[in-house]
């Protein structure tokens, strides 16, 4: 008899646990939210060397440090254990109870304990549906992969952010160069009309005119330098940062992403954080409502133990139980219709969710192409065909056989289409960066310009 009680005792103890599977996810998202707490911060870029000049800063070590020191990652990390915690909380059994009796006691000395008729003692245990405790440490577990695939999101946003920052940094730097380089190609030609006015010719106009170009050329420098200095206090904000100063950017060719539309996609789905978040939920959801089924459709039993002594009698021990009756009434049912409900949502989240990226993807894909084309037509077409022009007349104006009016607007359309081209890079980069966010993963990257090109 006594066997029989203690096996029926275990089926229930069983029926009330989670999971193996249940008890690896949780554990797995523990483990997974574990390892961005304690990812290691790396210094970005070097210390200035003895001569106080800082190393050239990377793209990707900007990035790694970003992330690395990124407090928004730490908190989703937080929050997917905080999910774990509740989830084994969930997957519980409820606390047991312990009870006292004392019967019979004389209403003029209720404390008369020792006066009592009979003495009970009795630990009572409550067991949930079977599947009912599974299902709802199962949602939990997965709510805490939905955070970390939310997690991986934002880290994509935060390495946009960063690569975007590196771009525009390496932009002002680009632009300060050109604008330096058209300074000095306007002071060799302040030289060039000093030659002539010692000779003879004609070049007070010419000194004058230069003068204004040398001066717009000037203030066009004070902008890039500014420039410099917003992008780098941007980039030291993200790297939390209060103070110090980053090295010149290092020069890349321009690059591009070749995979298709299609490719991408396939990329996103396998990738994609907010889509696998979007996925994580609706298993959630589906979970929830297993359990709902589970609590409207199978009874919860309750089991006790006690040790009764009469004073006047032999001790004994007392066996209680009870079990509840979802078929008569509750709310079993309506929870089951909560939890349908609940479930098309988090379907209709996550077909918008795929919608979203796929639209994306799309139109950035369609922008790098056109990028891609217009930098190969000012690197190969253009840009070759003016700086032909300039050298041309740079010559011809030495002899005194072309105005200098026609030299500025064409030095100027140089440096303008150069500035362009920078510009046309920049873009490139943070198209990039934008189309990597959207997939969720780093993505193969090619040169823009054949091998051999400027």
């Amino acid at each position: 008899m006594l066997a029989r009680i203690i096996s029926v005792f275990l089926g229930l103890l069983l029926a009330g646990c989670i999971s193996g599977k249940t008890g690896e996810l949780l554990d797995r998202s523990y483990e997974n939210a574990g390892t961005r707490l304690v990812l290691e911060r790396r210094p970005a870029s070097p210390t200035p060397d003895a001569s106080g000049t800082a190393a050239p800063t990377s793209e990707a070590a900007i990035v790694a440090e970003v992330v690395a020191k990124s407090p928004i990652l730490a908190t989703l990390a937080h929050r997917a254990r905080a999910l774990v915690h509740e989830g084994r909380a969930e997957g519980s059994l409820p606390n047991a109870e312990l009870g006292f009796e004392a019967w019979n006691l004389p209403i003029e000395r209720p404390y008369a304990l020792d006066e009592a008729d009979m003495y009970m003692v009795e630990l009572k245990q409550r067991f949930p549906a079977a599947g009912s405790l599974d299902g709802r440490a199962r949602a939990l577990a997965e709510e805490a992969q939905a955070v970390l695939f939310e997690l991986e999101t934002e880290e994509r946003i935060v390495r946009q952010a960063a690569a975007e920052a590196y771009a525009n940094y390496v932009q002002a730097h680009a632009a300060r160069r050109l604008e330096e380089r058209q300074l000095e190609l306007l002071r060799r030609m302040g030289e060039v009309i000093a030659a002539r006015f010692s000779t003879g010719g004609s070049g007070l106009i010419d000194s004058t005119r230069l003068g204004v170009e040398v001066s717009r050329t000037e203030r066009a420098l004070a902008r890039a330098r500014g420039d410099i200095a917003r992008a780098e206090a941007s980039l030291l904000s993200l790297l939390r940062r209060t103070e110090g100063e980053l090295g010149e950017p290092e020069e890349a060719a321009p690059e591009t992403v070749r995979l298709t539309v299609p490719e991408l996609l396939a990329h996103a789905e396998a990738r994609q954080g907010a889509l696998s978040s979007a996925e994580a939920r609706l298993r959630a959801a589906e979970a929830r409502r297993a359990a709902a089924v589970a609590e409207a459709r199978v009874p919860e039993f309750m089991a006790g133990l006690g040790y009764w002594q009469d004073p006047t009698m032999r001790p004994g021990f007392g066996l209680t139980s009870s079990m509840s009756l979802p078929w008569l009434w509750g709310p079993g049912r309506q929870r089951v219709l909560q939890r349908d409900e609940e479930k098309a949502a988090e379907q209709a989240v996550r077909d918008g969710v795929w919608l979203t990226a796929h639209a994306e993807i799309s139109e950035t894909h369609a922008s790098l192409r056109a990028l891609e084309a217009e930098v190969l037509v000012i690197t190969q077409k253009t840009l070759p065909a003016l700086r032909r022009s300039l050298d041309a007349l740079s010559a011809t104006f030495a002899t005194g056989n072309a105005p200098l009016l026609e030299w500025i607007d064409v030095a100027r359309s140089v440096l303008d289409l150069e500035l362009e081209l920078v510009m046309l890079r920049g873009d490139l980069a943070r198209g990039i960066a934008n189309l990597e966010r959207a997939v969720g993963a780093a993505l193969p990257r090619s040169p823009v310009l054949p091998e051999g090109a400027p």
